[in-house]
């Protein structure tokens, strides 16, 4: 799930409505009823191992929801968000406050800076990838030259995202 937030700049009731029939290894085209804005793009090489890892751990049938809780239920469904659940206890898990990692939803955010800081992404490009329509929000938070403090983990990021590996060790500090 985090890959998908990251590479495909999905949220929670993303990943709960994704289908497995949603994201082959070249595309992905996850409509969004919520906006009526189309969404689609090309599938990261490490979100497709990932999936693909996911799958063979959780086989599910064409047509079946990629993710859902172990009941068989949505992963967000009246009034319940499992992701967010999940997500609370991994960052309990790791040692991390909200305060020092926000929630789930920070992930698309890294995602976006990723994705709006490549060379030629056009603001039509990034209202697809957000499944938004293009506002100056959109413009200001995603559409801008990176600070060089931030540059380095935004090249990890879409280096990790394009090899379709990650690689947790570090060669420098």
């Amino acid at each position: 799930m985090i890959w998908l937030g990251i590479g495909l700049g999905f949220g929670q009731s993303d990943l709960a409505e994704a289908r497995v029939e949603q994201i082959d290894e070249e595309f992905y085209d996850l409509r969004r009823a919520k906006t009526g804005i189309e969404r689609y793009g090309k599938t990261p090489p490490l979100v497709w191992h990932k999936i693909q890892d996911y799958l063979q751990e959780h086989p599910r049938p064409e047509g079946g929801l990629l993710f859902m809780t172990r009941k068989g239920m949505p992963l967000v469904h009246t009034g319940a968000d499992s992701v967010q659940q999940w997500w609370h206890k991994l960052r309990k898990k790791v040692d991390e406050s909200k305060e020092t990692l926000g929630g789930f939803y920070i992930l698309r955010h890294l995602g976006a800076t990723e994705f709006g800081s490549r060379p030629r992404c056009s603001l039509e490009d990034m209202r697809r990838w957000l499944g938004h329509s293009i506002s100056s929000r959109v413009v200001d938070q995603y559409m801008k030259t990176l600070s060089p403090k931030n540059r380095a983990v935004i090249e990890w990021v879409r280096n990790a995202l394009l090899s379709g590996h990650v690689d947790l060790r570090e060669e420098n500090d």
